[in-house]
């Protein structure tokens, strides 16, 4: 069929938007057709959309469905950022993409003094990513029965075992039992190598609540019915404390130390200044309001390194439940970040996206065949250390009261 005729058909709705490639072998070409199509109905051109590197045979199905081109954003390189973490060691070039003004500069600002004062430490204090699977009894006595097996080591022996069956990277490493009745939720903890892992774990966990289902049902008479392959106890992408006193993907501490004079020297005021303001700021401030955030602007940093790298952008909502502590300590500024809920990967998802591909090579931690995932927690460390020096930067930019004179430098119109 030639385009002409496809375009004409698709107009009329005799094809669906989905169904080009039925048509058109190469899904790249049935992108164009797609937009093509999109100009033809709306009269709009959409000559930039169409300027992109994708490989849409690629991309299709696996990043995108009816896929018409791609949307650009800038992207930054903001410098070589030193940390001295447990699987990140070294500098590390930081790159954001962003449409946001001075956002480039200002953590470019923060890695030269960082920098100066010896980088950033990290450390990783939780690893595993988590989904929630929900079940349902026949009464709170069967309830009771199912919770007290979970947790069992025969339980966990058990799940692990059907949970291996689904998933050649994954590890289980916990299940605990929540309910406030009949319903139960299941939330599984896994080990997924380089890949961020949120699928995997989906996939293995309800292989193994089926497996369970049955074998509660042969051994201890439990009725149990399968409910969602979510009960939102995991928490995947929306605000919840259970990430932060839990752990959801990678938990992450970051911290530095910045004498006097190089705080002057940069930021032009006192250690002082930028301790108190974090102090109403992010705490009393973030706690009058009921955020579930305790920092400047941490899902900024997130928002351009998940775009950047190809991590999903949608989980910047538990990424961002943060808190930065900065305290005067011997003069100086002791500044530190908490990142409870980093979910990120090296390897499969968006990061096998073209220019995200490039980027986590910049790093060097691009996670083919790293069974181990240690690529993956060098990442979570690098994104730990970045939010650290952002905010640290940010808060001293507003307690200099420049952040009005800062913005004001950016283009209008």
């Amino acid at each position: 069929m030639k385009e002409e005729e496809i375009i004409e058909k698709l107009m009329e709705g005799e094809i669906k938007i989905r169904e080009v490639e039925k048509y058109v072998k190469d899904s790249n070409e049935a992108t164009r057709i797609r937009r093509v199509f999109l100009e033809k109905k709306y009269g709009v051109k959409l000559d930039n959309t169409g300027k992109t590197s994708i490989d849409f045979n690629d991309a299709l199905n696996r990043n995108i469905e009816n896929p018409v081109g791609a949307t650009q954003v800038p992207l930054g390189f903001a410098g070589e950022l030193k940390i001295n973490g447990e699987f990140a060691k070294g500098s590390y070039p930081i790159l954001l993409a962003t449409t946001e003004g001075r956002m480039v500069a200002g953590m470019a600002r923060g890695i030269k003094v960082f920098n100066e004062a010896g980088g950033v430490i990290t450390r990783i204090l939780k690893d595993g990513m988590t989904r929630d699977m929900l079940v349902r009894t026949r009464s709170i006595k069967d309830t009771k029965k199912l919770i007290e097996w979970v947790k069992t080591e025969e339980a966990l022996e058990f799940l692990s075992n059907a949970f291996s069956k689904k998933t050649k990277h994954g590890k289980l490493v916990e299940v605990k039992a929540y309910t406030i009745g009949r319903d139960v939720h299941l939330r599984f903890k896994a080990k997924t190598g380089a890949a961020m892992g949120m699928n995997m774990v989906t996939i293995a966990a309800r292989h193994a609540v089926d497996e369970m289902i049955l074998k509660l049902k042969k051994e201890l008479g439990l009725d149990i019915v399968f409910i969602s392959e979510t009960g939102n106890l995991c928490t995947d992408k929306k605000p919840a404390f259970i990430n932060v006193l839990e752990g959801r993907g990678v938990s992450v501490l970051a911290e530095g130390f910045l004498p006097k004079e190089t705080v002057i020297k940069h930021f032009r005021i006192n250690p002082e200044l930028i301790a108190e303001l974090n102090r109403v700021k992010c705490y009393q401030g973030s706690a009058l309001a009921g955020s579930h955030g305790f920092n400047a602007h941490i899902a900024n940093v997130l928002a351009a390194m998940y775009i950047a790298y190809g991590q999903d952008a949608a989980q910047i909502v538990e990424g961002s439940q943060a808190f930065t502590d900065v305290a005067v300590v011997d003069e100086g500024l002791y500044v530190s970040c908490f990142l409870p809920s980093l979910e990120v990967g090296t390897y499969g998802g968006g990061t096998k996206r073209e220019t995200q591909k490039e980027a986590l090579k910049l790093l060097g931690l691009y996670g083919e065949g790293d069974d181990e995932g240690k690529t993956r927690l060098a990442f979570a460390e690098v994104i730990g250390a970045a939010c650290l020096v952002a905010d640290v930067n940010l808060l001293a930019v507003e307690a200099a009261k420049e952040l009005a004179l800062t913005h004001g430098k950016i283009k209008r119109g």
